[in-house]
């Protein structure tokens, strides 16, 4: 009786073993083979180099994520790109120019393309039209990592500190999601920013980046620390891989990147009218979705240059995406005309 007992709790143990062990390790193995035939693949960090002489050159930032640390800067990207830059004590990159420092000021706001990443303070698109209105002078806001977020948390200081007479917010179709904080954004930015320094986690340490969730809300911020965090297998398996990257967009599509950065920028516009100062937005790149925001923005001077950022006659590719001297002055031919408009509606 015992014996027999012991047979079937056996074959009892073995049935659970199938469902729970070997059936669902099969499900797996075969969706694992599935997604490799079908090109899928674990995640892999793609290598990204970024040395600085003296270093850090971007350091972390309690509201606005990253700030521009003060000094004279030469950097190499991928150990191709060297340029030369200089940050001045108020986050802003050196717009040389020559004459009176008390002309009237234009304030041109954005990110990394703004900042002229990859080439020479003189080469900026900001610096080449500084050559072409020297009777103003232009300031450079751009920086590295920056949506639009940081650019309505710096607009009241710059107007207050400066006494700007025209503000320029250089807008890129990656503000939509850095304005957010997108789920991939978070993910390029936690792993981008980590394999460029291996010292990136105690430059960052008190780094938190701002966003909004919804319109009607208050600005939101993100520790470095919680950013991203990959789950785990998803360097070894690309079934891991996908299932988190399914999730990072079903996250990402529910979000109303194209609202809120109406909201943003419309928050920036009712605070330029109410100092007096002019504002206008300069579209680096059109998208579907910029479209959408522009129609939203009817009343906002509005220019778009169309940009082409696959362009490599225009970009630093293959080492690096942004514009080269080139590009940028493309971008500030193609800004000038709109920009004598604007700064003759004075």
């Amino acid at each position: 009786m015992y014996a027999k007992q012991i047979v079937i709790v056996r074959k009892n143990l073995k049935k659970v073993l199938k469902w729970v062990i070997y059936y669902p390790l099969l499900v797996a193995i075969c969706l694992e083979l599935a997604l490799l035939i079908l090109g899928y693949r674990r995640y892999q960090d793609e290598p990204y180099s970024v040395i600085a002489v003296p270093e850090n050159a971007f350091i972390g930032d309690d509201s606005l994520g990253i700030y521009l640390n003060p000094g004279h800067y030469e950097i190499t990207l991928n150990e191709h790109i060297h340029f030369n830059t200089e940050h001045l004590n108020d986050n802003r990159r050196l717009t040389p120019h020559k004459g009176d420092q008390n002309k009237p000021k234009v304030a041109f706001l954005g990110c990394s393309f703004t900042y002229g990443y990859g080439v020479n303070n003189e080469e900026t698109f900001v610096a080449q039209l500084q050559n072409d209105f020297p009777t103003y002078s232009f300031e450079n806001h751009g920086v590295v990592g920056y949506g639009t977020v940081q650019a309505l948390l710096e607009l009241p200081k710059i107007i207050k500190d400066t006494a700007v007479q025209t503000v320029i917010l250089d807008f890129s179709s990656f503000h939509f999601m850095r304005n957010v904080l997108s789920e991939s954004y978070r993910r390029n930015l936690k792993i981008g920013y980590s394999n460029s320094n291996e010292k990136v986690d105690n430059l960052m340490a008190e780094a938190r980046f701002p966003y909004f969730s919804a319109c009607s809300d208050s600005i939101c911020f993100a520790n470095w620390r919680d950013l991203h965090t990959d789950w785990y297998g998803r360097r070894w398996f690309a079934t891991i891989n996908w299932i988190q990257t399914l999730n990072e967009r079903f996250t990402d599509h529910k979000q109303d990147d194209v609202g809120i950065t109406t909201c943003i920028i419309q928050k920036m516009a009712n605070i330029c009218a109410a100092a007096n100062v002019t504002f206008a937005l300069v579209c680096l790149d059109k998208s579907e979705k910029s479209e959408e925001l522009h129609a939203n923005l009817t009343e906002i001077d509005w220019m778009d240059v169309n940009f082409d950022f696959g362009d490599s006659t225009l970009t630093l590719l293959p080492y690096d995406s942004h514009p080269s001297a080139a590009g940028h002055a493309a971008i500030a031919r193609k800004i000038k005309p709109f920009l004598t408009q604007v700064l003759g509606n004075e």
